[in-house]
C-alpha cells in the first residue's frame, strides 16, 4: 500500500512536470493545458506559474471543536501583513472551479486567500444544515485569520450562490474583521424579511421550488459528507413521485437537510436559528451585491438590498448593487459599463476590475471603491443597455397598471383575454381545471435541474404551454410604443376555488409581431399564505383577493409587441404541485381536481401592476 501511495505520487509530479514544461516552452498552449488538467493539478502548475504558495493542510478549530478544512493561498515575495479574502464552500474546496480560482487570482493582486470547506462539507468535520453553523464558524475562522503573521486583520468575503448566502449569514454578527464582501446570486439567505419567507431561495409565495430544491439536496445535502453518493436515478421520474417527503429515501437514505427544508413551516423560528435573514437584521459591513435576472432569488436580492438602504446606515452608504443578464451565478459572461473599469473584450475582466477595486479600498485604504457609481446598476433586458439608479424601483419609475378582461373564455391563446389600461366594464369570470397529475410543465424562467435536458432556463417560447384549457392568457393590443419596465411585479387577482388549498402561477410574457411568445418573468403563491406565513384554508366558492409576487424585471416591450399575461395553478417540475388537499402536502399521496376561477370587471381587483420608465434619457 505505501508503494501504491509513492507511484502515485510520482505520477502526479510527473504529470504537473509535464505541464509546467510544456507551459514554458510552449506559452500559448499553458491555457489550454492547465484547462483540460485535473483540478488539483490545475491548482499546482498555476500557482507555480503564478508565484503563488499553497497549503491544503489547513485545519482550523471550531468553537465547539470541530476542524474545518482549509487552503491557504500567499502570494510570495510580497510585503505583509496581507488583506484576506475568504471563501466557503460546500463543493470541495479543491474541486469548485469558484472556489480554487479566487484562489489563483486574488494573490496575484496582493492577497492572502483562505478557501474553505464548511462544515460536513469536503474534508470538513461535523454535519451539515444550511446554514445552521455559517455565522458562528465564520466567527471561528475570521478569529484564526487575525492570529496569522501574513494578515492585517481585514477580511473580505468572496462568492456566488451558496458562497455568497453563507457571506450575508456571517453579516449578522458584524465580526470586526469582515471588512467588505462581494456577495452573488445570494437572495437565499433572506428569510421572513419583508414576508418574503424565501429560505435557502427554496420557497416562493409559500410553493416549494421542487426541482432545484431536491437537485441541490441529492447531490450536495447530507448531513455526513462521508455518506455513499446518491444512486443512479431518473430525475424525471423521481421528481414525479409522491409522497415528496420520501423522494430521498430510495436515492440517497443517509441523513439529509432535504427533509428539514420540506417539513419546518413557513414562519418557524427554526428558520432564524439556521440564519436566514428577517427584519430585525441590519447589515453594517460594506456589501457589494450582484445578481442576475433570470436567477430564482433576484426579487429577494433586490428586497434584501432596498431594505437594507432604507434601514442600515453603511447599507445607504456603502452598499452596491449590479443586476445583470443571465441566470444564476452568470453575471460574469455579460460586461459592465465603462466605469467598472476598460472593457479589453474579455467580458469577466471588468467583474475583475471591480472586485479588485472594491477589496482595495476596504482591506487596505486604496482607492475610492465603487464611490464613483450609482447604488444600483441595472441591465435593461430587450435594450441591451445598463441603466443606474439611487433606490429600487428607480425614483423616476412610475405604478402602472394593466387590468385583465375577457368574454369568460380566457382559456389558453385561442381565447378572448385581454390585458388594459382600461379596467373592464363588464364583471365576468374565467375557470380553469386545474389536475396535479396532469400538471402545466415548467417552460424556461429560473428552471432548473429537472433531469430533462430539453429543459432550458431563461427566456423559452410558452406556445405548447399557452394551448392548454388549464392556463389563462390575457393579451394587450400591439404596443404604440417601447414600455420600459423597471421594478418588481405583481398581478393583483380575485380568485376563488372548490377546494380548500391551490395554487396560482403568473407569468409575464412578451408576444413579437410574428406571435412568438417569450416569458419575461414570474412568480407563485400557494393560496393557504394568501395572508403571509400562518395558512389560512379556502372556504369553497368565496372570493378572495390575493396578490402574486413575481420578483422584479427591468425589460423593454418593445413597440409593435403585444404584453401578455399567464395564469394558471402549476409549473411543473420548477414547483412543487398543489394536491388540493389542504392538509401537510409534503406528506400527500392522493389528489384533487380543483376547479379554479378568476374573476375580474367592476366590484373586483384583477390586474398586472409594474414600475414603468418614460423615454429613454
Amino acid at each position: 500500500m505505501k508503494l501504491g501511495w509513492q507511484i502515485q505520487l510520482m505520477l502526479v509530479a510527473a504529470g504537473i512536470s509535464v505541464l509546467v514544461v510544456l507551459a514554458v516552452l510552449v506559452p500559448a498552449s499553458r491555457h489550454a493545458l492547465i484547462g483540460i488538467a485535473p483540478p488539483t493539478w490545475k491548482i499546482a502548475a498555476e500557482a507555480w506559474w503564478r508565484d503563488i504558495d499553497v497549503d491544503h493542510s489547513v485545519r482550523i478549530e471550531m468553537r465547539d471543536g470541530v476542524r474545518l478544512a482549509a487552503s491557504v493561498y500567499l502570494p510570495r515575495d510580497v510585503p505583509r501583513p496581507l488583506g484576506t479574502v475568504l471563501v466557503r464552500v460546500p463543493y470541495g474546496r479543491r474541486a469548485y472551479g469558484e472556489a480554487y480560482n479566487a484562489g489563483l487570482f486574488f494573490p496575484r493582486h496582493g492577497y492572502a486567500v483562505v478557501v474553505q470547506d464548511l462544515r460536513g462539507t469536503g474534508d470538513s468535520e461535523g454535519e451539515l444544515l444550511p446554514w445552521r453553523d455559517a455565522a458562528e464558524d465564520g466567527d471561528a475562522t475570521l478569529d484564526w485569520i487575525t492570529r496569522q503573521p501574513w494578515s492585517n486583520g481585514k477580511v473580505g468575503t468572496f462568492g456566488c450562490s451558496a458562497l455568497g448566502e453563507t457571506q450575508l449569514v456571517m453579516a449578522r454578527h458584524a465580526h470586526p474583521a469582515h471588512a467588505a464582501m462581494i456577495t452573488s446570486g445570494s437572495g437565499g439567505a433572506v428569510g421572513s424579511m419583508q414576508g418574503r419567507h424565501g429560505y435557502f431561495g427554496l420557497y416562493e409565495g409559500g410553493v416549494f421550488q421542487l426541482a432545484s430544491g431536491y437537485g441541490w439536496f441529492v447531490q450536495s445535502g447530507t448531513k455526513d459528507p462521508h455518506a455513499a453518493p446518491a444512486k443512479r436515478f431518473d430525475m424525471r421520474e423521481q421528481l414525479r413521485k409522491l409522497p415528496l417527503i420520501d423522494l430521498m429515501k430510495d436515492v440517497r437514505p443517509a441523513p439529509n437537510g432535504y427533509t428539514d427544508f420540506l417539513s419546518t413551516p413557513l414562519g418557524d423560528a427554526q428558520w432564524e436559528r439556521w440564519g436566514y435573514l428577517t427584519d430585525d437584521d441590519r447589515i453594517s459591513i460594506p456589501t457589494f451585491l450582484m445578481n442576475t435576472w433570470g436567477d430564482q432569488t433576484v426579487g429577494d436580492t433586490l428586497a434584501l438590498a432596498e431594505y437594507q438602504r432604507q434601514h442600515s446606515e453603511v447599507a445607504a452608504r456603502d452598499q452596491r448593487v449590479v443586476i445583470a443578464p443571465g441566470v444564476h451565478c452568470q453575471q460574469e459572461q455579460f460586461a459592465l459599463p465603462e466605469q467598472f473599469g476598460a472593457d479589453n473584450g474579455v467580458q469577466g475582466d471588468t467583474y475583475r476590475e471591480a472586485y479588485l477595486r472594491w477589496f482595495d479600498h476596504w482591506l487596505r485604504g486604496a482607492g475610492k471603491g465603487l464611490a464613483d457609481i450609482a447604488p444600483y446598476t441595472y441591465y435593461m433586458l430587450g435594450e441591451q443597455r445598463w441603466y443606474e439608479a439611487d433606490r429600487w424601483p428607480p425614483a423616476q419609475a412610475t405604478r402602472q397598471r394593466w387590468f385583465l378582461g375577457s368574454g369568460g373564455k380566457a382559456n389558453s391563446s385561442a381565447g378572448d383575454g385581454t390585458l388594459s389600461l382600461a379596467a373592464p366594464t363588464s364583471a365576468l369570470t374565467d375557470t380553469l381545471k386545474y389536475d396535479p397529475m396532469d400538471p402545466v410543465p415548467s417552460r424556461g424562467g429560473p428552471l432548473c435541474c429537472t433531469g430533462d435536458p430539453r429543459d432550458v432556463s431563461g427566456s423559452v417560447d410558452q406556445a405548447d404551454v399557452e394551448k392548454r384549457a388549464d392556463v389563462l392568457v390575457y393579451t394587450s393590443a400591439p404596443l404604440q410604443e417601447d414600455l420600459r419596465i423597471a421594478g418588481p411585479l405583481r398581478a393583483v387577482l380575485t380568485f376563488s376555488s372548490d377546494v380548500p388549498d391551490t395554487d396560482l402561477v403568473a407569468r409575464l410574457v412578451d408576444v413579437d409581431t410574428d406571435g412568438l411568445a417569450r416569458n419575461i418573468q414570474e412568480g407563485a403563491l400557494r393560496l393557504r399564505y394568501r395572508n403571509g406565513s400562518v395558512p389560512e384554508l379556502l372556504e369553497p366558492q368565496r372570493r378572495y383577493t390575493v396578490t402574486v409576487d413575481m420578483r422584479a424585471i427591468a425589460y423593454r416591450v418593445s413597440r409593435g409587441h403585444r404584453l401578455r399575461l399567464d395564469v394558471t395553478s402549476s409549473s411543473f417540475p420548477r414547483l412543487e404541485r398543489n394536491l388540493n388537499g389542504g392538509d401537510d402536502n409534503y406528506r400527500a399521496t392522493t389528489a384533487r381536481v380543483a376547479t379554479n376561477n378568476l374573476h375580474h370587471g367592476p366590484g373586483t381587483d384583477a390586474f398586472l401592476e409594474m414600475s414603468v420608465l418614460g423615454s429613454t434619457p
